[in-house]
């Protein structure tokens, strides 16, 4: 399971950015297009698994894997904390582990020799991540014209029509990281 830890602060678009792409000049309708900005935000950072503003976020296991996948893109990895035997939370050291993007996923394993410390019977794992692209990056400027393209299909179309456009750069986005 995935968590927020800390919400992003800005929007990939933003209101002033979703006004020029329909060209309105008044804000009377401010509040109805920023509720569309977060649903295409939100719908393409679901299908596409990605997170595209700067956050952190806590995923929580209750075991080790021989390899976990992080479902979402782009991020690293913060910290790992583990519960260990006794109670005790402790932060895993950087060189315990490996942590690899493949197939655009970020995955983790031990390192090479190690193994993965003891887990107390009801403890838990948690690995902080950091998320979101770096301002300027292709795949965000890609992220943006989709939001774009979806905000003002959305706010044109009130009955919720779909959005062929939308739904081709989503596409595009999700391939360039297979």
């Amino acid at each position: 399971m995935i968590t927020v830890v800390t919400a992003p602060t800005i929007r990939a678009v933003t209101l002033e950015e979703a006004r020029q792409q329909l060209r309105l000049d008044a804000h009377d309708e401010d509040m109805l297009l920023a509720a569309h900005l977060d649903a295409a935000q939100a719908e393409l950072e679901r299908l596409a698994d990605l997170r595209l503003c700067e956050q952190t976020l806590a995923m929580v296991l209750e075991a080790w894997a021989d390899e976990i996948t992080v479902p979402v893109r782009p991020v690293t990895i913060a910290a790992i904390t583990y519960t260990a035997t006794g109670g005790l939370t402790v932060t895993l050291p950087e060189a315990a582990y490996v942590a690899r993007a493949r197939h655009g996923f970020v995955r983790i394993r031990p390192a090479a020799g190690t193994s993965w410390p003891t887990l107390a019977p009801d403890g838990q794992i948690t690995i902080t991540l950091s998320a979101g692209f770096a301002e300027g990056h292709p795949d965000l400027a890609i992220a943006r014209a989709a939001i774009l393209v979806k905000t003002a299909s959305l706010f044109e179309n009130r009955e919720g029509a779909g959005c062929l456009a939308f739904d081709t750069l989503v596409n595009h986005l999700a391939a360039r990281w297979v």
